[in-house]
């Protein structure tokens, strides 16, 4: 994940793990290479936004992610005149 628990985290190590995991599957559906490819950062920022909003469920938070990072950019879904996908 693109992002790395601090020191002092506010997180336990068991919500890195569920957060971590809704990464994983969401890079690999979207086939995500690189933690610094932009698709990357905006399934990361929505996994940890939902996570922060109370969502606790791995699938749930992977596709919300696969479906914002879809439609945040059209080149990901095969153009300009997609449709919107909304979880």
């Amino acid at each position: 994940m693109p992002f790395d628990n601090p020191s002092k985290p506010m997180y336990s190590q068991d919500d890195w793990n569920v957060m971590q995991a809704a990464y994983n599957k969401a890079a690999a559906t979207l086939v995500v290479k690189s933690s610094s490819e932009e698709e990357a950062k905006v399934i990361a920022e929505t996994v940890m936004t939902a996570f922060n909003r109370g969502n606790r469920d791995v699938n749930s938070l992977a596709v919300l992610a696969v479906i914002t990072a879809i439609n945040s950019h059209p080149s990901v879904s095969g153009g300009e005149d997609h449709k919107k996908r909304y979880a």
